[in-house]
């Protein structure tokens, strides 16, 4: 049996899952089911008023069925498989799909082989085609208000599943997140760091993930065996990954997340993979064609992300920073986006200069949280003579976030009072350390760093 055709058996189970445990009658007939012995089941459950696994069970066995569809312990299996209204759409709309395909194909064979002339053909297409508008009337936009409004007193009373943790307080499902910075700082370094301590269920610095959680990380930039070296170098940890030089020696596909056909195949495998974050590394590689700074085309990308939010899959997006540190295009990217951080250089002020040396700073606080997520400095290094990655963490120095800020066009005391959460008489007094170290002056309102010729550093 195919991968493919087992995932589409696997989806027909969930159907009568839903059927066994109470939902009404669903737009499926027996045709549609691929399997035999899940084509009996089905209609076994359609002769019976009540559903349950015990009538179920009963009844296969009175009619000599049992056996043939795997026995009782297969159908007890069924009956307490997942069946929310999100599994089961995604099943119905994967078994309907699959079952037209199987149809279509049937026709096409009979037509070559001479069993149906060209005009029948067309009528059978036709009939599949209306029988699927049939089965997926369209609701109304009257009916879907009537049907979704709800009073304080019914939100006070849902029954909501709350969303899981996935990393620290930050993370958690249904994210859209951003991380960006200047080339060369760490951004991929931070995303890999992020997806392998989701996969793993680890800690990352002060931030622990609950839970071992399915990651798909798409890259767009990085050669696949430098990507390789990493991933081994930071350990065990299962990340899938989709990396653009594998994909065109394998397929001679290039990787455009802009493209539709490619949004629906990424979004269709996470739903289908139980997937819980995905990493997007980074948008100027996998993205192309699109204008950075133009709200409207921003929309190819962003009515995409939010449909993961609906499925309760996690997106990182990692990006570039402008030249005037900020992260390069319309702001509108952020607007949707529970939280923002920038990766500040520490490398280009310190004395250990190896590997990436960088950091995280909230510039979009997270919204799952309401205490303040601190900064942190990260040093990550690969052994030379190993490969293996070690990562260090320490809470990150006030005066160096000062000191980023103002490299980042956070020049006045009110402003910058206003970021670090301190009153402009501390500001001052930093001020005057600063320059009295010679690495800070004032000019009028604004502060600014005196330009020392330091260089950045090379290590993404």
């Amino acid at each position: 049996m195919s991968r493919e055709n087992s995932m589409v058996e696997g989806h027909e189970t969930v159907i009568l899952s839903a059927l066994m445990n109470g939902s009404p009658s669903l737009p499926v007939v027996a045709d549609d089911f691929s399997s035999p012995p899940n084509r009996v089941i089905f209609n076994r459950i359609l002769k019976l008023k009540n559903r349950g696994l015990l009538a179920v069970t009963d009844a296969l066995r009175h009619n000599r069925e049992l056996e043939r569809v795997g026995g009782a312990a297969r159908i007890t299996e069924i009956s307490y498989l997942p069946h929310d209204d999100q599994n089961l759409k995604y099943a119905l709309d994967e078994v309907l799909a699959a079952s037209r395909e199987r149809q279509a194909t049937q026709i096409g064979k009979d037509l070559a082989s001479g069993k149906i002339v060209a005009l029948t053909a067309r009528r059978k297409l036709e009939e599949i085609l209306s029988r699927q508008q049939e089965r997926q009337p369209e609701v109304s936009w009257r009916d879907a208000l009537k049907a979704s409004v709800v009073t304080s007193s019914e939100l006070r009373k849902l029954k909501l599943t709350p969303r899981r943790k996935l990393l620290g307080d930050w993370l958690c499902e249904g994210d859209y997140g951003i991380i960006f910075s200047p080339r060369g700082v760490g951004k991929t370094w931070l995303g890999l760091l992020i997806a392998k301590t989701v996969a793993t269920g680890g800690t990352l610095g002060e931030w622990e993930a609950p839970n071992p959680s399915k990651v798909l990380y798409i890259d767009g930039e990085m050669p696949a065996d430098l990507m390789r070296d990493r991933d081994k170098g930071l350990g065990a940890g299962e990340v899938e990954f989709l990396n653009h030089a594998i994909l065109f020696d394998r397929c001679e596909k290039v990787l455009n997340i802009t493209d539709d056909a490619l949004q629906a195949a990424i979004l269709a495998k996470c739903i289908r993979d139980n997937i819980k974050l995905l990493v997007l590394d980074n948008l100027s590689t996998l993205a192309s064609g699109i204008k950075e700074n133009d709200s409207f085309e921003w929309e190819r990308l962003h009515n995409w992300l939010l449909q993961f939010r609906r499925h309760k899959i996690a997106v990182i997006l990692i990006h570039h920073a402008g030249r005037n540190n900020e992260a390069r295009g319309t702001s509108k990217r952020e607007d949707a986006a529970f939280w923002v951080i920038a990766l500040d250089d520490k490398k280009k002020h310190a004395d250990d200069k190896r590997g990436a040396r960088y950091i995280t700073r909230f510039t979009k606080p997270s919204r799952n949280t309401q205490d303040e997520v601190p900064s942190y400095e990260w040093h990550v290094v690969t052994d030379s003579a190993t490969g293996e990655v070690s990562v260090a963490c320490k809470i990150a120095q006030t005066m160096d976030v000062f000191r980023q800020l103002i490299e980042d066009g956070v020049t006045e005391c009110n402003q910058l009072a206003q970021e670090l959460k301190v009153t402009p008489g501390t500001i001052s007094k930093w001020a005057k350390k600063g320059m009295d170290e010679s690495w800070l002056e004032k000019k009028g309102r604004e502060y600014r760093i005196v330009d020392n010729g330091n260089e950045g550093n090379e290590n993404e």
